[in-house]
């Protein structure tokens, strides 16, 4: 499966390239992948929780976890104001 790459996604991009974060690529590709707002939005969910995870393991860094969230809630439910 090709990485998911997207310019609004940098840092979770870099992430989904890890060969062990392989779960995190495929629900980041169906989020920026999906037409239906409804179901990026559950992806973005999904992605965050699975940023959690990786937080409570050490794999990523607070700072990380919320830089991350950040771009996922930005894209999947819109920039806010």
């Amino acid at each position: 499966m090709p990485t998911p790459n997207h310019p609004a996604l940098p840092l979770c991009s870099q992430l989904a390239a890890q060969p062990d974060r392989y779960l995190f690529a495929q629900w980041l590709e169906t989020m920026q992948s999906s037409k239906q707002e409804f179901l990026r939005q559950a992806g973005a969910c999904r992605l965050k929780g699975m940023l959690a995870a990786y937080m409570e393991m050490d794999a990523i860094s607070a700072d990380q976890f919320a830089a991350m969230g950040d771009e996922i809630q930005d894209f999947a439910f819109g920039a806010t104001v």
